[in-house]
C-alpha cells in the first residue's frame, strides 16, 4: 500500500492535557484513546458556545459549509455534499432520496453494520442479506446474483473496518442488473481503491462521523452523491426550509421545502467545526496508523505467531484500516486469547454477530412491533462464507494509535503482547 509521510503531529494539535489520559500501554490511567482535536478546534466551539445560537436552521452557515466543502475536497471529490446529524440519517436520507418504490428489495452483506440495513426500513424497503467471501470479508457478488428478485432496486455495501469492496465489480453487477448503488464509508475515511476514493462509483455514498471514526464529530454523517437531484431531494428531506431553499433549484422540490417532506436532520455548528478538524489531519492520522500497525504487526510476530494479521485489502492504495483483524491459526478457541489480550492491556474483542444471526432476520415478524417492513427471513446455514470469514478472527481497537511514539519511548504493544503471550503459554502449562 502507498503513503505519504506526514509530520509527527499537525499544526495546532493536542496531543495530550491534563484532561487527558497517558499513552501508556497498560497502566492505570490507561492510553491516550481517539478522538481528541485542536486547540483551534476546541477554541471556535467555546466562542459558538459563547454565542449561544446552535439552531443553525438560516439559508447557510459558514462552518457547515465549509465542513461539507472541505469533505467533498477530501473525501469526495467531484461530489455534492450535505452534512447531517449522523451517519444513520445520512443513510436514511441517502435511501429516500433515491426513490426507491416501497417494498423494494435491497441487497446487503451479512457483515454489514447493522444501520446500513435498518435505515432503510423506514422508508419501506428490505434488506436482503447476502454471503461474504470469506478471504476479505466483503460481499459474494454470486451469492447476490441468485437472491435477485423482480423486486430488487440497490444494492448497499459497506466498506467494513476500512476493508475496501473492490468498485469496478460493484459498479458492473449494479449496471448489470440495474441496481442503485449505495455505499457505506463509515470506516473507510480517506481510503481509495485503486487510486479512486471510495464511494465515489456510487450512486449515493454516507460516511459517519460519530463516535470514534476516523473524522468525528461526536454524532454527525455526511452524504456525498454525484447526482444533483439526489442532492436537492436530500435536502427537502433532511434540512431546514431555508437551508433548502437557498440551494434546491427544482420547483417541485422548492414547493415541498416550504414545509418540508421528511425529518429535522440538520447537525449542529459544533460538529461541524470537529469534523472539519480531523479532515484537515486526515492524512497524518492514515500515515500515523499505517505506521503504528506495521509496528505493532511486528511484535505480533515476535510475540504471538499464531496471531496472524488479515492480508492487507487487495488493491487498497491509500487510506488506513479502522479496527485491526488478526486470525488465530493454532487451534485454541479465540475467545481465550482475547480474554489473555485484554487481561495485558490489549482493547481486544471478538468480531461482532453477523446480520443473518440477529433477531430481527431470523425473526422478521418482529418489525411489525414497529410497524416496519418484514425483512427477508434467512437460514443461518445460509451464509457459509460470513462464517468461514469470522472463524477464529480477532478484533483490535485501534483507538490507541491515533499519534506516534515519543521520540525513544518504548513500545507499548511489546510489553502487553509480550504479558499475553506468557499467560497463554501458562494456561496451556508450556
Amino acid at each position: 500500500m502507498t503513503t505519504t509521510h506526514a509530520p509527527a503531529s499537525p499544526p495546532g494539535a493536542r496531543r495530550a492535557s491534563t484532561a487527558l489520559p497517558s499513552t501508556a500501554l497498560p497502566s492505570s490511567a490507561g492510553p491516550l484513546l481517539w478522538p481528541w482535536w485542536s486547540e483551534g478546534a476546541l477554541d471556535a466551539v467555546r466562542r459558538l458556545l459563547e454565542e449561544g445560537d446552535m439552531a443553525a436552521a438560516g439559508p447557510g452557515h459558514p462552518l457547515i459549509d465549509a465542513c461539507e466543502q472541505l469533505a467533498a475536497d477530501v473525501l469526495a471529490p467531484g461530489r455534492h455534499v450535505m452534512l447531517c446529524d449522523s451517519g444513520t440519517a445520512a443513510l436514511e436520507t441517502a435511501y429516500a432520496a433515491l426513490r426507491l418504490p416501497p417494498g423494494s428489495e435491497v441487497l446487503i452483506p451479512a457483515t454489514s453494520f447493522r444501520a446500513t440495513a435498518t435505515a432503510m426500513l423506514p422508508q419501506g424497503l428490505v434488506p436482503v442479506l447476502c454471503d461474504t467471501d470469506p478471504a476479505t470479508g466483503g460481499i459474494d457478488l454470486d451469492d447476490a446474483a441468485c437472491r435477485i428478485t423482480k423486486r430488487t432496486a440497490a444494492l448497499a455495501v459497506t466498506h467494513l473496518f476500512g476493508r475496501p469492496v473492490p468498485a469496478d465489480p460493484l459498479r458492473r453487477f449494479c449496471d448489470q442488473h440495474h441496481l442503485a448503488l449505495v455505499e457505506d464509508c463509515s470506516h473507510a475515511h480517506g481510503t481509495a481503491w485503486r487510486g479512486r476514493p471510495v464511494g465515489t462509483g456510487a450512486d449515493v455514498a454516507i460516511f459517519s462521523c460519530g463516535t470514534w471514526k476516523m473524522c468525528s464529530g461526536g454524532k454527525a454523517g455526511l452524504l456525498a452523491t454525484p447526482d444533483r437531484g439526489v442532492w436537492e431531494r436530500a435536502h427537502v428531506l433532511a434540512q431546514p426550509k431555508h437551508r433548502a431553499l437557498a440551494r434546491v433549484r427544482d420547483n417541485g422540490l422548492r414547493a415541498l421545502a416550504q414545509s418540508g417532506a421528511g425529518h429535522n436532520r440538520r447537525a449542529s455548528p459544533v460538529a461541524a467545526v470537529l469534523v472539519a478538524d480531523h479532515l484537515r489531519r486526515l492524512a497524518h492520522t492514515v500515515v500515523t496508523k499505517n505506521e503504528r500497525q506495521a509496528a505493532v504487526e511486528e511484535l505480533l510476530a515476535r510475540h504471538l505467531p499464531a496471531l496472524v494479521p488479515l492480508p492487507d485489502p487487495a488493491g487498497r492504495t491509500a487510506g488506513a484500516l479502522y479496527k485491526l483483524h488478526w486470525r488465530l491459526t493454532d487451534g485454541r478457541p479465540a475467545h481465550q486469547v482475547v480474554t489473555a489480550l485484554r487481561a495485558a492491556g490489549v482493547r481486544a474483542w471478538l468480531p461482532a454477530q453477523p446480520l443473518h444471526q440477529l433477531p430481527l432476520f431470523t425473526d422478521p415478524d418482529l418489525a411489525a412491533l414497529l410497524g416496519l417492513p418484514r425483512p427477508a427471513q434467512v437460514a443461518p446455514e445460509g451464509f457459509p462464507g460470513t462464517a468461514r470469514f469470522l472463524a477464529d478472527l480477532v478484533e483490535i481497537d485501534t483507538r490507541d494509535l491515533y499519534e506516534p511514539l515519543p521520540d525513544g519511548d518504548p513500545d507499548p504493544y511489546d510489553h502487553a503482547l509480550a504479558a499475553a503471550a506468557e499467560r497463554l503459554a501458562t494456561a496451556a502449562g508450556t
